[in-house]
């Protein structure tokens, strides 16, 4: 077999010399913070904003402006919920069951009331 021969020839001992660095000239803002000039800005601006008006949803508006959302409840608990409606003279379902609450509400101690408010605001704050 051939035995293989590397040339060790005057690369690796030559130094390389570094590349020389381009001088960095120091950047100057184009414009300097002026106070009066930001102050006559936020006017403009203050003077331009009005509140916008909402346009009103196309269509047959919604009687009371009320906001829903479902809830699933067992036809056990529906009927329950009749049940009581009939019973409290309410109108509908919804009062009758803001009625019963308010009656748990008021029946709570300190501590609950306290984790029912807490509860309350994280769920509103979703």
């Amino acid at each position: 077999m051939a035995k293989f021969q590397f040339d060790k020839g005057t690369k690796k001992k030559e130094k390389k010399a570094p590349r020389p660095i381009a001088k960095t000239d120091i950047a100057k803002p184009k414009e300097s913070y002026d106070p009066s000039k930001v102050s006559k800005q936020l006017e403009k601006a203050a003077s331009k904003s009005t509140i916008p008006t909402k346009k009103r949803p196309v269509g047959r508006p919604k009687s009371g402006r009320k906001s829903y959302q479902t809830v699933r409840l067992q036809k056990q608990t529906v009927l329950k919920i009749n049940a009581l409606e009939n019973t409290l003279s309410n109108s509908t379902q919804d009062e009758t069951v803001d009625q019963a609450i308010d009656r748990m509400l008021n029946s709570l101690s300190s501590d609950e009331k306290r984790a029912y408010r807490l509860w309350l605001e994280m769920f509103e704050k979703k």
